[in-house]
């Protein structure tokens, strides 16, 4: 920045001293004066144009690794999902992109130690559409807008309700009648104040049964109950438990988007089968507050290229069933605006529990 500070300031004494030297020479003509004028209008471009050169010159980030923090534990979708990312930008940035694994609370303990790091650059948050929820749980008392966001480069719409194969019942409807029959007897494994925990309580409220919500713990935790049939029921995501549904030892009630998937097309939506449940996740990358734009344009410019690479396309759909969609900092923004409102019409019936 002092470089180009220089520049402009040479720039600027150069074509006022051009200035005043043709208007002291040519001061006895009217004719010398009007191409002095212009002249020195020429010479005020030449400082523009400098001074635009100058504001053009790109920033010097990153010069060192970017830690992004994953607030839930290794083995998640979220947790892959930030590696596929990482593995397409760290060409386009010519730095490492180390992922650090920091779970608890729903999420909050990494969402805190980004918040409160350096607006430096050098370390930002990965996550999703839970990101909100605690502060609409009472857990947290600030939204995303104490980050800066970076992009939105993913989203799933591949929420599923999963049972096991000795749970009782292989379809949605059975499922809905049994909790019917025996209220808050049928285990809905979630972790208290996250995704699962809103999908729980709005699973209650649509169907209008009761469940017994049970805080089991994040995507790893909760499909290791399932698959030892200590829980009845469980949100997730299809590329996580889709080695189980082939296998049988899990059974997919119900897919918690507005049409069927068309990677696993066989799995019929809650919608059409009369619970109006539409849930999905948006993944984005988000900085400390107070981080310079500049920085942040220049991070999400290499995220865009990222995600439309064909291998990271690839891998996204085959491996994680995910649909890649690019929003720049502003659209990212707005969008998650629009989804926590969405969320927040859940509010009471979270912080009743």
């Amino acid at each position: 920045m002092k470089k180009s500070v220089c520049k402009k300031a040479a720039a600027i004494l150069l074509a006022t001293s051009m200035a005043a030297a043709m208007m002291a020479g040519c001061s006895g003509s009217s004719g010398s004066s009007e191409s002095a004028t212009t002249e020195a209008a020429k010479a005020a471009e030449t400082v523009d144009g400098a001074g635009q050169e100058a504001a053009e010159e790109t920033i010097d980030y990153p010069t060192d690794a970017i830690q992004v923090i994953v607030p839930v534990s290794a083995g998640g979708d979220t947790d892959a999902n930030a590696r596929l990312l990482a593995q397409y930008m760290e060409p386009e940035l010519g730095v490492s992109m180390p992922i650090v694994n920091v779970s608890g609370s729903s999420g909050t303990i990494g969402m805190e130690q980004v918040r409160t790091s350096e607006p430096d650059g050098y370390t930002c948050l990965f996550f999703h559409a839970e990101a909100m929820i605690p502060e609409i749980t009472g857990l947290i008392d600030y939204q995303l807008d104490e980050f800066k966001m970076a992009g939105v480069c993913l989203q799933a719409n591949t929420t599923l309700l999963v049972t096991h194969n000795d749970s009782g019942f292989t379809t949605l409807d059975e499922f809905l009648s049994a909790a019917k029959e025996a209220p808050g007897t049928i285990e809905f494994g979630m972790a208290t104040g996250g995704y699962p925990n809103l999908i729980g309580v709005a699973l209650e409220e649509t169907a209008g049964i009761d469940l017994n919500l049970v805080d089991i713990g994040g995507n790893a935790d909760k499909i290791a109950a399932l698959a030892g049939h200590n829980t009845d029921v469980i949100n997730v995501e299809y590329a996580l438990v889709k080695d189980y549904l082939e296998t049988g030892e899990f059974i997919a009630l119900a897919v918690l988007n507005e049409e069927r998937n068309p990677l696993f097309d066989e799995i019929p939506t809650a919608k059409e089968q009369g619970l109006d449940m539409v849930f999905g996740k948006f993944f984005f990358v988000a900085f400390p507050k107070d981080t310079p734009d500049a920085i942040v344009d220049q991070f999400s410019a290499a995220m865009e290229k990222a995600v439309a690479n064909e291998g990271f396309i690839e891998q996204a759909e085959t491996s994680y069933a995910l649909t890649c969609v690019y929003m720049d900092p502003e659209e990212a923004t707005a969008y998650a605006q629009s989804q926590y409102e969405l969320l927040n019409t859940y509010r009471d019936l979270l912080r009743a529990q």
